[in-house]
């Protein structure tokens, strides 16, 4: 990869091709710098989104352009103006303008809590900084959800548009050149106490990543160990076997492996499922036993098939067309029997001579004479000796005459037919009704509906069907009605010929199964037909089984994206284009400007960790001393502060430096050359410090008015409406006599309000507070003015170019600031009056003329001074 233009324009063509997470883990690093454990698990499904998991709605968003801080054209010069319409960032009171000296340096003071890392993490955010942090809304009221701004700026001298910011945006391209500095871009950090790494601007990215693809490979490594434990005890301990088809194809399950073959195979049919049943008992018992079983088994199913054959065949269509046939001419005959006794008998003085229940009587009548009264002799007996065997009285001559036409009647042909016919009907009638149909008549029915339940089924069906056709039959005889005559299943009979022939050859099978070749066949036939059966419980499992392979091969191809041999490459690619010759020559200029001899360091390879170089600052003089604990964090700062400027030096740009809290109270030996090479820095492109430190404030404020280098000062305060509100100027703490004696005058105006309306309450109070802060001037012009600042509090060194104007200091003067103190200690509450005195306060035209008192004392200090 040719290391051509910047170190992000680097990074930025190096990501162009590698997989969208470490687009967006790039992305999120220069936005952030240190990723925490939220990234990482985010990142984490990103790498899954991308080999292929599904269900992840987490989206990348890679690095881009707009991500990354890119150099401003060569020779072109951005500056701010001004920081303005500033809505939902911390608690920055709305309505402040924030304005920036263009061609100089802007010294912004407040102390902790009054708004300065409002604005400088805006600045941050804008400016697209190492380390931009977070907008967070004002956390104690309502207000805009996303931080917005509106940033003045000049582009060599010329005004642009203002650019309107929101933290929810990208960074302006315009304001890409502007740096920002502070505690945490330091590019320095101490590791283990005692190695101090130098990390410049862009060559922590490599590392940072390499990091990441470290705690993603953990995670991954983890979730691929529970992945593998995940695996179902039917696969790990098997109930199938490995050589049947049904092993053969859960053996060698894959993510992509098609199932229909299994589903295919899992479909066992009732006969196979009755055959593994048998198989089962029968290979665990006496094969020849066994055989003998099922041959009677053979016999007695084909005698149940030779018994349902003739019930079937009962009541078979043409069975019961016979039937119908007899009972109609049964009908006929005795229609015509009829129809002769009707001629016959026409007029007998009782009805129904002739008919059936009249034939049933003379029959019965006959049967008596021939085998009880009248044995041996023709009936009916007719002659003088016979008595009627019906109404046992005498035979008279009519009478006889009269049962001798009954039985000629009886026995002529028309009768004896009609007798004939219904006799035939009744015989092929009662044998229908006589027909057994109980299930108790088929016992093998039961043991086949264990065995082979359909065949079971079929025959109660079929029975079930006979005895309807039965009922339907025997009704539409006796001319009650009927429905529908339903129809037999075919197939019943040849079925049980078939499972007759198939059991008398499975106990031909059986037989030779006593050979041990034999009883392997069947052994194998089991097996497979056992699996077969387990399919069912298995194909769940094989789903879930191809979805954990499927699991386990995604995170494979996760796992080979978590190698950091490209990031390697990347990391020394930047690391020949930042650390060069020419780089640490310069750091060495910026060492020495800061540290002067105390901090004898240089920029060395150490190695390096995942495959990204590692630099040092080892000291010349000892390079196995442990640095981090021979550097002082004001030490530390030096050397982080020269490393900042000397990636600077290498722009082409002249663009606007910020320092947010360059320095801290543990730097106090180092602030006065901080403030040195920041003013030095200040005379050729703009400066904007944000501090708490008033020490480091008044070392910038003097050397950039003796550099003559233009400088504003502006304070922030914390008031009713907010943090970040802007006056400009100093704080009274740190303001100069002449601006608090501005202030004094303002402050008795004020209180004269307060005394001509009468409000003695409230202007007692504003009198005393102004007292107080007068003798508190007094004091600042003793030092200030006085004694020229010779010697001031809380400053690391004494100027004594102006020790010789102390000399034109007089009696009288030392007199008139007595005598203006003491007025001052006289009506402050910090000293407690006589309650018995309880002395009104003074006038607010003795106010004025106190202040004036001060003013001229100082004007003729300044005078007298003139003349040393």
């Amino acid at each position: 990869m040719a290391a051509t233009g910047s170190v992000f324009e680097i990074i930025l063509q190096w990501s162009r091709n590698k997989p969208d997470w470490q687009r967006d883990a790039l992305r999120r690093i220069v936005a952030k710098r240190t990723l925490d454990a939220d990234d990482h698990q985010e990142l984490a499904l990103l790498c899954k989104r991308g080999c292929g998991f599904p269900g992840i709605e987490v989206t990348p968003s890679p690095l881009g352009a707009e991500h990354v801080p890119s150099m401003a054209t060569a020779g072109e010069k951005v500056a701010l103006t001004s920081i303005r319409d500033v809505m939902g960032v911390n608690r920055l009171a709305p309505g402040q303008e924030l304005s920036f000296e263009p061609d100089g340096i802007t010294i912004v003071y407040g102390d902790n809590g009054v708004g300065k890392s409002g604005y400088a993490r805006i600045l941050k955010r804008a400016c697209r900084a190492r380390s931009p942090g977070e907008i967070l809304p004002n956390a104690f009221g309502g207000g805009a959800d996303a931080g917005s701004a509106t940033i003045g700026c000049v582009v060599s001298g010329d005004p642009i548009a203002p650019l309107a910011w929101t933290a929810a945006g990208s960074p302006h391209a315009i304001l890409s050149s502007v740096s920002v500095f502070d505690r945490e871009c330091g590019m320095v950090h101490v590791r283990e106490r005692n190695e101090v790494a130098f990390r410049p601007f862009g060559l922590d990215i490599p590392d940072e990543l390499a990091g990441v693809c470290q705690a993603i490979r953990t995670a991954l490594t983890a979730e691929q160990g529970a992945v593998e434990q995940a695996r179902d005890s039917a696969f790990t301990e098997p109930a199938f076997g490995s050589g049947t088809r049904v092993g053969r194809l859960l053996g060698a399950l894959a993510p992509g492996t098609d199932l229909g073959p299994l589903e295919k195979l899992s479909n066992l049919s009732a006969e196979e499922r009755a055959r593994l049943r048998r198989l089962e008992e029968d290979l665990a018992r006496d094969l020849v036993r066994a055989s003998g079983e099922q041959r009677e088994l053979a016999r007695a199913v084909r005698r149940l098939s030779e018994e349902l054959d003739r019930v079937f065949g009962a009541v078979s269509d043409a069975e019961l067309a016979q039937l119908a046939a007899l009972a109609g001419t049964a009908r006929s005959k005795r229609s015509a029997a009829s129809l002769a006794a009707e001629r016959a008998f026409g007029g007998s003085a009782l009805k129904g001579v002739g008919e059936a229940t009249w034939r049933a009587l003379w029959d019965a009548a006959r049967h008596y004479s021939e085998h009880v009264a009248y044995e041996g002799h023709d009936f009916p007996r007719t002659d003088a000796e016979a008595v009627c065997v019906l109404c046992h009285q005498p035979i008279s001559e009519g009478t006889g005459d009269l049962k001798l036409i009954f039985e000629e009647f009886v026995t002529a042909d028309s009768e004896r037919e009609a007798r004939k016919a219904e006799v035939a009907y009744e015989e092929a009638l009662g044998k229908l009704s006589g027909l057994s149909l109980r299930m108790s008549g088929f016992p093998l029915r039961r043991q086949l509906s264990v065995t082979h339940p359909d065949v079971a089924a079929a025959i109660l069906r079929g029975l079930a069907t006979v005895r309807l056709r039965r009922w339907i039959c025997t009704r539409a005889l006796a001319d009650r009605g009927a429905g529908p005559m339903p129809v037999v299943a075919a197939g019943i009979i040849g079925t049980l010929t078939t499972l007759a022939d198939d059991t008398q050859a499975y106990a031909k099978e059986l037989l030779t199964a006593v050979d041990p070749a034999g009883r392997v066949r069947l052994v194998a036939e089991r097996d497979e037909l056992r699996d077969r059966a387990l399919l069912e419980a298995l194909l769940p499992k094989a789903r879930i089984e191809m979805a954990r392979l499927s699991e386990l091969a995604g995170l494979k191809d996760c796992l080979s994206e978590m190698a950091t041999n490209a990031i390697t490459t990347l990391g020394n690619t930047i690391a020949d284009k930042v650390i060069t010759p020419k780089v640490r020559d310069r750091f060495q200029e910026e060492i020495q400007k800061l540290a002067a001899h105390r901090v004898r360091v240089d920029i060395v390879r150490s190695g390096g960790r995942y495959g990204s170089p590692q630099y040092q600052v080892r000291l010349f003089a000892n390079e196995r001393a442990k640095v981090g604990e021979i550097l002082s964090e004001g030490e530390q700062t030096c050397v982080a502060l020269a490393a900042f400027l000397t990636e600077l030096a290498t722009a082409a740009h002249g663009s606007t430096l910020v320092f947010d809290d360059p320095v801290s109270s543990l730097d106090h030996r180092w602030r006065r050359k901080v403030a040195e090479r920041l003013v030095e820095e200040g005379g050729v492109r703009q400066i904007i410090v944000f501090t708490h430190d008033l020490v480091f404030l008044n070392d910038l404020h003097a050397l950039s008015i003796d550099g003559r280098i233009p400088v504003s000062l502006i304070s922030l305060t914390h008031t009713s409406a907010g943090a970040g509100v802007v006056n400009q100027g100093l704080p009274w703490i740190g303001a100069k006599v002449r601006e608090r004696l501005d202030a004094l005058e303002k402050d008795a105006r004020a209180a004269k309000v307060l005394y001509d309306d009468n409000r003695d309450d409230e202007y007692g109070a504003a009198a005393s507070h102004f007292f107080s802060r007068l003798r508190s001037t007094w004091e600042r012009a003793l030092e200030e003015v006085a004694f020229n600042c010779v010697i001031q509090r809380h400053r690391d060194y004494i100027s004594t170019k102006d020790l010789r104007k102390v000399a034109s200091l007089t009696v009288a003067n030392v007199e008139d600031f007595a005598a203006g103190f003491k007025r001052c200690c006289n009506q402050t509450e910090a000293h407690d009056p006589s309650p018995g005195r309880n002395a009104a306060p003074l006038r607010p035209d003795e106010l004025l003329k106190a202040v004036g008192d001060l003013r001229a004392w100082v004007d003729q200090l300044r005078e007298q001074q003139k003349g040393v």
